[in-house]
């Protein structure tokens, strides 16, 4: 991995680190979790990429399960439909 990549991947994490925002009326905290666990998951990727071990694992771990995105409620399906449908029309 060269310096290169390695500046390249954390201005990567920080850029998602940037743009998480605690749960409001806007922001769930289905979304908050998600998004926090997805630095995590970067982080420790890149700890793992530059050490050749998991953080806090044996080298020979197969290393933590991927999360899985909460499912998206179907409301929020139908209004993209429509915003998409809208700007077909226009």
């Amino acid at each position: 991995m060269t310096e290169r990549d390695i500046v390249e991947r954390l201005h990567g994490l920080c850029l998602l680190a940037d743009r998480l925002r605690a749960p409001s009326h806007r922001h769930t905290q289905e979304d908050y979790v998600a998004d926090r666990d997805e630095i995590r998951d970067h982080a420790r990727r890149f700890y793992r990429d530059l050490t050749g071990s998991w953080p806090g694992h044996e080298a020979d771990a197969a290393g933590p399960a991927r999360r899985v995105r909460p499912p998206v409620p179907t409301a929020v399906l139908r209004h993209r439909e429509r915003v998409r449908t809208a700007a077909r029309t226009v």
